[in-house]
């Protein structure tokens, strides 16, 4: 196995570690050798019967018809849950050697604010993505254990290559801004629901002098991603608080963005969190919000694609926040519509190759939709 990628992750028992790389194995091959050999049966069979206006949702339906499709959501959903299960085993295995890291990183660079007083929002799925305890995991023995598990989750259990300390997305984002606003150099960044800061480091990475901070509403996140950053050297705060009203003064950060948040709040609560994202901004500051593509971006049948999170992966918000007309909140929010883009970012790992047999990853490139403050 490859080394550790920091000290708040320790190696694993051989058995748990097997049962780990098996999981997450599956679910790339699910994704990257299965899905796509669907679309045939699409094009040739369901297509034609259903006809050119079939939507997003006709589509769906008239797939799990088949009976590859229902033998692939069925595959699929078992791979999400025992991936999670298992980097969850191999966590609550090491709790005491983990607390032990943690207690020792104590007085380590980052910062850590929690607030025990902050109600965790109603709307937010108690296990999104199959995840046993979700984020905030309420009855978890440990108070770390569900960010410990999150972090390992994503580092082993990745579809495509994101690099083992899962940063590329932050990497690559940070590249795609200085190109498309060279003049642009916050003094104050803010990442909006940022769990453990696998997004947010790079940021400190690329504007060092900055003052960095994350926020969200689950402690476990924010416990271990502290530690995680400690271990990594990274001067951040990460500062429990909600989105929707953070709490900061108005005008206070240069650079306000969150990375696959939204798609997990209800459409009043996206709503709330554009509107903040403008309170906090200074004059010439951004905002940007970095999840999949929205439904008008994609063709019916990649927009049918979400039928599967939405039904078995514990995202009943999908639906809402990628059929939302973007430019249009924003506009709602404040930002002048002149002031608004959409951005790809070219993904810097899959670029170099970075594990490409083994992720099967061709391509890759995020989207971000955001707007500059008048």
């Amino acid at each position: 196995m490859p080394p550790a990628p920091h000290a708040m992750m320790l190696t694993a028992a051989s058995d748990l570690a097997t049962r780990e790389a098996f999981w997450g194995e599956l679910q790339t091959f699910l994704e990257a050798d299965v899905r796509p050999r669907l679309r045939p049966h699409y094009e040739h069979v369901v297509a034609p019967a259903l006809g050119p206006a079939a939507d997003r949702h006709a589509i769906a339906g008239a797939m799990l018809d088949y009976p590859a499709t229902r033998a692939w959501y069925v595959a699929r959903t078992q791979a999400q849950r025992q991936a999670f299960d298992t980097s969850r085993a191999i966590v609550d295995s090491q709790l005491d050697a983990l607390s032990a890291q943690l207690e020792a990183l104590g007085n380590g660079p980052a910062r850590l604010e929690l607030d025990p007083d902050l109600a965790f929002p109603d709307y937010v799925e108690r296990e999104a993505h199959n995840m046993a305890g979700g984020y905030a995991d309420e009855d978890c023995g440990h108070f770390f254990a569900a960010g410990a598990a999150y972090d390992r989750a994503l580092a082993i259990h990745r579809v495509a290559a994101m690099g083992p300390l899962v940063d590329d997305v932050g990497h690559s984002i940070v590249a795609r801004l200085r190109e498309a606003f060279p003049d642009f150099a916050p003094h104050r960044v803010l990442e909006m629901g940022c769990t453990v800061g696998h997004t947010l480091l790079p940021f400190k990475q690329a504007w060092p002098e900055a003052e960095v901070i994350g926020i969200d509403v689950a402690a476990p996140g924010l416990v271990f991603g502290a530690a995680r950053a400690s271990a990594l050297g990274a001067e951040v705060t990460f500062s429990q608080r909600n989105a929707e009203a953070t709490g900061y003064p108005a005008g206070s950060f240069d650079l306000v963005f969150s990375r696959i948040l939204l798609h997990e709040t209800c459409e009043e609560a996206t709503r709330a969190i554009f509107r903040e994202c403008h309170r906090l901004l200074r004059p010439g500051g951004i905002m940007f919000h970095s999840d999949a593509p929205p439904f008008d971006e994609l063709d019916p049948y990649t927009q049918s694609l979400r039928d599967w999170d939405i039904r078995f992966n514990a995202e009943p918000f999908m639906e809402g926040y990628y059929a939302m007309d973007l430019e249009a909140e924003f506009a709602r929010a404040g930002f002048a519509a002149e002031d608004c883009f959409r951005l790809y970012a070219p993904s810097l790992i899959v670029a170099r190759g970075y594990r490409a047999e083994e992720t099967r990853t061709r391509g890759g490139r995020y989207f971000l939709a955001g707007a500059r403050k008048s």
